[in-house]
């Protein structure tokens, strides 16, 4: 438990605990992002985030998502840079001629003659 106190505080390390002791995995339980991973008979069980956990990264996402006005309105100007962009850059397709390979050739008056 000494090691536990000194070296997953705030788990910026990213560390997994595997553990078969029952009051360690209480009080890890307790604790936001620490992934629990422990062995029942011959399998091996990597418990899903605590409630804790869950809401922090919840509570994260919704932060990322707020976006301030000056990068608001940023946005809506490289939108309206972009949308004038792709205006200027199509071009119209124009019907096209007939494949030349599946085409038989012409035949030349010259030709007609050689053969009699």
């Amino acid at each position: 438990k000494q090691w536990y106190q000194r070296r997953v505080r705030g788990n910026s390390e990213h560390y997994l605990v595997a553990t078969q002791d029952k009051e360690l995995m209480q009080e890890l339980r307790q604790k936001s992002g620490i992934p629990l991973l422990y062995l029942s008979g011959c399998t091996l069980y990597l418990e899903s985030p605590s409630y804790q956990s869950r809401n922090e990264a919840e509570e994260q996402q919704r932060n990322q998502d707020l976006l301030t006005d000056f990068e608001k309105e940023t946005i809506k100007q490289l939108k309206a840079e972009r949308s004038e962009e792709r205006k200027v850059s199509r071009k119209r397709k124009r019907p096209k001629g007939p494949n030349p390979l599946s085409c038989k050739k012409k035949k030349s008056e010259g030709e007609g003659k050689k053969k009699k």
